[in-house]
């Protein structure tokens, strides 16, 4: 498993100088969290990735700044909306591809949604269906006040989807949804692409890797059970640190307990 950093943890720090904030603590492996829709402008993207080569690291997922309105747009009753946010939806498919990032993370649909539980199936598969096209794949989050903060959409979008179910393992949306990590991992299955980490206590959802109480010998379980080869990276907000380099000591940490332990 490969330990690093999104850039969203240094917001509102321009994404650029995120990004050269974690290359220069050593960490190999992040996620793009675009800010702005000046940021998926093709000269802006390959400077990324141009940083990024450089270091010989990688970017493994994108995530659009527009992940707030998904449910007002992507999955909105009104169907020109809709079709309008998909068709906008290209340009961060582009982005990810340009950036050679797999996986596009999607807070999708609300939890008090309007659409039928099929309706809402078929607007992720076509997401889903387009992002392929760039060599991209959408991947649900589970986040809370969002559809998927239910274990049984979950379990619907495999169910009724199978290999086009794929799944973001976010540990502090967890937290917040009120399940545990074995619960959300069951509903999932095998179908979980994509890992973000932080540590909590009963007081605080949301810690660097070991300033909490999580155990994070569950999680190494859990994703080797799953033979999961993919990214664990941290994602937490700014006013949950200090320094930039105590996320460089917590990749260490975290890299520690799921690699050699």
């Amino acid at each position: 498993m490969n330990v690093g950093v999104s850039t969203s943890n240094l917001y509102p720090l321009p994404i650029e100088e995120s990004l050269d904030n974690i290359l220069a603590l050593g960490v190999r492996h992040t996620e793009i969290f675009f800010n702005a829709a000046c940021e998926l402008e093709a000269p802006f993207v390959d400077d990324l990735r141009r940083r990024l080569d450089a270091h010989g690291a990688v970017a493994h997922a994108i995530h659009p700044h527009t992940s707030f309105m998904e449910p007002h747009f992507l999955f909105s009753i009104y169907e020109r909306r809709a079709d309008e946010m998909v068709d906008n939806y290209k340009r961060n498919f582009e982005a990810a591809a340009r950036l050679g990032a797999r996986y596009l993370v999607l807070h999708g649909d609300r939890a008090q949604s309007q659409l039928s539980l099929e309706q809402s199936l078929e607007r992720y598969e076509r997401l889903y269906d387009l992002g392929v096209t760039y060599g991209v794949r959408v991947a649900q989050e589970n986040v809370v006040r969002f559809r998927a903060e239910s274990l049984d959409y979950i379990r619907a979008l495999r169910r009724h989807l199978g290999d086009k179910a794929a799944f973001v393992l976010d540990v502090k949306q967890t937290v917040r949804c009120g399940h545990t990590i074995e619960e959300v991992a069951e509903a999932m299955g095998d179908a979980i692409v994509h890992v973000h980490v932080s540590d909590h206590t009963a007081e605080q959802d949301c810690l660097l890797p070991g300033k909490g109480a999580f155990d994070y010998g569950r999680l190494r379980a859990i994703l080797a059970a799953r033979r999961y080869e993919g990214a664990v990276l941290l994602e937490l907000y700014r006013r949950n640190f200090g320094e930039a380099a105590e996320l460089g000591e917590a990749v260490a940490w975290l890299t520690e307990r799921l690699q050699h332990e």
